[in-house]
């Protein structure tokens, strides 16, 4: 991670790295990584990155600048630069935008993705904005300069034009309960917005019926280790009995779970209670009628409710889970003795009311506890401050540690990077030793994984 006043600082600081590419993110660009289902084969934005960086030939991809008078330049609020031409190149500089007039070498580009029209030929365009000079060398050396397109357009934001006077930061922060509220507000603050509304208006009343999260960060324990004698984990998905199938357990270990979503932990008991472990897309249709939308408010995937569903996709999904457990009756049997284990529901929020939560924990010696990235979540994000998130999470890890300092521990720090393989204490005393910020976060886990 980079950071630089001016595109040509980021780049010069980027070419002495071994990085083959370079992103680049203006102040207030924000990328919103959506849910799609993997059988859907829909690009996304971290895909179509990499189909691009995968067809390479080029020096830069984004989205052009352009206005009435005609005038060539590149959107500078995001940006990949392929950094082996960069340097093959020369370091060619980007192009501030200014008022002299400059014409284009006469060129003629015909790649149907390339950043400009078809058949375009560019001798009488002035290019005098941002980016003229990147896209001066690449006709110069007869490259194409690639746009990013719908699929990675469509999963990003600028939201830093004219803040001040749009007055979105003066939302932040607050309830957004209408979208009617943000009628002052620029398309594309307004369109971001509308996209996590029911993230702040219904995440403490959310479920999640399967995990997002991968299951490899869960290394199984040889016979040395200890079963657990409980399980402290978030209210969603099978993540929590995955962790004593690699754990190991007995027949009094207790699972405790715990989540600022009072309707998660309610789905939750109502799942352990009366779900055999047989056809859970079934069973779900019985927990929608049980808990209706929108009392519970359901997260699921890319623009799905209750009411749209696709049952397909949840056939689909629920294979996939299967899968990871060796098929429907390894993960059946598991279910069934599981359920059968001691089970207590928490509500808390690990941000503001813990305290109940570290007095269960500190009563075993041998614990597990996942709190998956409840320190950066869209809520969280809305609600605190990058230094309050820090400061809540240094709070947790020294009142885990001292509470219970042989706790496993598993989740996301406050920059959302993995935590797994460590004891409480162990994590603590390495984590505090290094100094860490946005730019170079720790990374004390045994297993990478995106949350």
């Amino acid at each position: 991670m980079i950071e630089a006043a001016t595109i040509d600082q980021a780049l010069a600081s980027a070419a002495q790295t071994p990085a083959s590419y370079c992103l680049l993110q203006g102040i207030g660009h924000v990328i919103d990584e959506q849910w799609y289902l993997s059988h859907w084969q829909k690009e996304g934005f971290y895909r179509g990155i990499r189909r691009l960086m995968a067809k390479g030939d080029f020096l830069v991809a984004g989205e052009w600048f352009s206005s009435d008078s005609a005038c060539l330049g590149l959107q500078t609020d995001c940006l990949l630069v392929d950094l082996q031409r960069y340097r093959t190149l020369g370091l060619p500089g980007f192009g501030i935008a200014d008022f002299q007039v400059r014409r284009l070498p006469g060129t003629t580009l015909q790649a149907e993705d390339d950043l400009f029209p078809v058949n375009t030929y560019f001798r009488d365009v002035m290019a005098n904005a941002a980016g003229w000079h990147f896209i001066a060398t690449s006709l110069q050396h007869q490259l194409p300069v690639r746009r990013f397109g719908n699929a990675i357009n469509d999963c990003r934001f600028n939201l830093a034009d004219d803040v001040q006077v749009s007055g979105f930061h003066k939302l932040v922060g607050q309830q957004i309960n209408q979208l009617e509220q943000l009628d002052h507000l620029l398309p594309a603050q307004r369109t971001f917005i509308g996209r996590i509304q029911k993230q702040l208006a219904d995440a403490k009343k959310g479920v999640f019926l399967f995990n997002i999260e991968s299951y490899d960060d869960l290394q199984k324990n040889d016979a040395t280790h200890a079963p657990l004698d409980a399980i402290f984990s978030v209210a969603a998905g099978f993540k929590p009995y995955k962790i004593l199938q690699t754990q190991g357990f007995h027949v009094n270990t207790k699972v405790i779970l715990f989540d600022y979503s009072a309707k998660a932990l309610e789905v939750r008991r109502y799942i352990v209670d009366h779900w055999d472990g047989a056809d859970f897309p079934s069973f779900i249709r019985r927990i929608f009628q049980a808990f209706p939308h929108p009392d519970a408010f359901y997260q699921l995937w890319h623009d799905t409710t209750p009411e749209n569903i696709d049952w397909h996709d949840v056939e689909m999904l629920w294979q996939q889970e299967l899968e990871k457990w060796g098929g429907a009756q390894a993960f059946q049997e598991h279910w069934q003795v599981c359920r059968q284990l001691p089970h207590q529901y928490l509500h808390c929020d690990l941000l503001q009311t813990r305290q109940q939560l570290l007095l269960e924990l500190g009563q075993y010696k041998h614990a597990y506890i996942w709190w998956s990235n409840a320190f950066f979540t869209i809520y969280s994000h809305w609600h605190y401050s990058a230094t309050e998130r820090k400061q809540q999470y240094l709070a947790w890890i020294d009142e885990l540690a001292k509470i219970a300092p042989d706790c496993q521990v598993n989740g996301a720090d406050h920059h959302n990077v993995a935590v797994n393989g460590l004891t409480a204490s162990a994590y603590e005393k390495q984590f505090m030793r290094h100094q860490d910020d946005e730019l170079t976060p720790q990374h004390l886990h045994a297993v990478d994984i995106r949350f």
